[in-house]
């Protein structure tokens, strides 16, 4: 039995149609498609079949923090949960379990013990990362998918605690690729100088995220959120078809929320029609994501364009965000289309980037631009900060985001006129560094999906200390005679 069913549907009606105009080169047209996953019935899958790969990374002056990082991930494990235990030097190895002819232990409170015990005891070896060795985080990647590969899972997951002070050795875009496929991953960092950039990359583009967590409290509930949300997961992956007008380039497809995510198009067969893109999309249980459609449309490129008279004016459709053929769709809601009309009429601008999807493109920028400025500090370079920063401030004026102006950005710089994006960079001894951190992961990665709230069961009464629900048809309240806005002519 299915455990979810899928529907798609675009997020503002407004971006349903396009209308742009004929005699302009190109344009770039937005479109936000929501994917809703609902519960089918049917048991959540046991803890067996997900396989936990515990990565340790750290450098040796991290020992206290990181042997509390490796207890408490270890511990939130679940019993039954399949897991390894991946250290090492400067080829990271699996340590547990320690036959080489087992691939996977299986939490209980012995294994969980022994597993805690093997990996304090080699902590003072320091990651490969961290301690100058020559691997990076493409060697931790590597060992992960190669372990997996031996006994593959339903879900299987990479969870890496690290100092960030890791490194790409050129290897890194090509390692998380290779585990596109195979494994997904959840960074934590332990430590208060976290570099947050590579680990972030790391994690979203392998559908988890990177977080920071100081202490062994709030890194233990950090984790059982982590283990919780697979153990959730109905379904590990939903390929997402985008078919495109014949003419019609595709920039990107991305998720906006509710994580920010870049996703990049499943490897193509030879011969496959290059008018269609799939997408895999991951660890699915009920709820909602929003993601990001860009196109380039170009009219000189439309199969309509030698026919001006049937090109001009008519409803054409630029684009179709459909599930894959196996997924289970809710009725009607298979696909969503983007179309388009061309006019000389239409607006001259050449970006259409409106609704929720400009406003999800406004708060990337504003993450890039906070990160910029940030990592500007840290280099000592306060003009481009400045710059940086007041970019972010003018962004989260537009935005109305007040929080971010107020605590975030406030952080590092003192908002001297946010509708300018004049700021000034605060001194380095009165930066909280966990704190901006934090902010930086948070604004980087996590997106609010603002959906509308559900519709309620009735109409509230008016009168004051009432508020009883009628339905849509009644003209006076039940419980108090009070005669209602909806209902039948009075």
């Amino acid at each position: 039995m299915d455990t979810l069913r899928f529907g798609v549907t675009l997020a503002d009606a407004a971006e349903a149609q396009h209308r742009l105009r004929a005699d302009v080169a190109a344009h770039t047209v937005d479109a936000t498609v929501e994917i809703t996953a609902e519960a089918a019935g049917g048991p959540l899958p046991g803890a067996a079949g997900t396989g936990v790969v515990v990565a340790v990374d750290f450098a040796p002056e991290r020992l206290a923090e990181t042997r509390r990082a490796v207890a408490a991930a270890i511990t939130a494990l679940p019993d039954g949960m399949a897991f390894a235990v991946l250290h090492g030097g400067g080829a990271p190895r699996i340590r547990y379990p320690y036959d080489a002819g087992e691939v996977w232990a299986y939490a209980d409170g012995i294994s969980r013990n022994i597993a805690r015990f093997e990996a304090e005891r080699l902590l003072p070896e320091g990651g490969a990362a961290s301690a100058g060795g020559t691997g990076g985080y493409a060697a931790w990647l590597d060992a992960a998918r190669a372990h997996v590969a031996r006994e593959p899972r339903r879900i299987a997951h990479l969870l890496m605690v690290t100092d960030g002070r890791g490194h790409d050795d050129g290897r890194l875009d090509a390692a998380i690729d290779a585990c596109a496929e195979v494994l997904t991953c959840d960074v934590i960092g332990v430590g208060d100088d976290w570099e947050p950039a590579l680990p972030a990359r790391i994690a979203t583009r392998l559908h988890g995220r990177a977080e920071l967590a100081e202490g062994a409290e709030p890194l233990a509930a950090r984790l059982t959120d982590i283990v919780g949300r697979l153990r959730a997961t109905r379904v590990p992956a939903v390929p997402v078809e985008v078919r495109l007008r014949t003419g019609v380039t595709l920039r990107s497809f991305r998720e906006a929320a509710p994580v920010s995510r870049e996703l990049r198009p499943d490897p193509r067969p030879a011969g496959a029609d290059p008018w269609r893109q799939v997408f895999s999309t991951r660890l699915w249980a009920a709820g909602t994501r929003r993601y990001i459609l860009s196109v380039e449309a170009r009219p000189d490129g439309d199969p309509a364009a030698g026919r001006e008279a049937d090109m001009l004016e008519a409803d054409l459709l630029l684009a179709q965000v459909a599930l894959g053929p196996a997924v289970a769709a809710l009725p009607g809601r298979g696909a969503a289309a983007v179309r388009v009309r061309w006019s000389y009429d239409a607006a001259p601008g050449r970006v259409r980037a409106r609704g929720a999807s400009a406003t999800y493109l406004l708060r990337d920028d504003l993450a890039e631009a906070f990160n910029a400025g940030c990592t500007a500090i840290s280099r000592g370079d306060l003009r481009t900060a400045a710059e940086m920063l007041g970019a972010a401030a003018k962004l989260a004026y537009a935005l109305k985001d007040r929080d971010f102006l107020d605590r975030d950005l406030n952080r590092v710089a003192e908002v001297l006129d946010a509708a300018n994006g004049v700021v000034r960079v605060r001194a380095d001894a009165a930066v909280d560094r966990p704190a901006v951190l934090r902010s930086r992961l948070s604004r980087g990665q996590d997106r609010p999906l603002d959906l509308a709230p559900p519709a309620p069961a009735g109409i509230p009464c008016p009168a004051p200390g009432c508020g009883r629900l009628s339905t849509a048809a009644a003209a006076f309240c039940v419980a108090c005679g009070t005669r209602l806005a909806a209902g039948s002519p009075r």
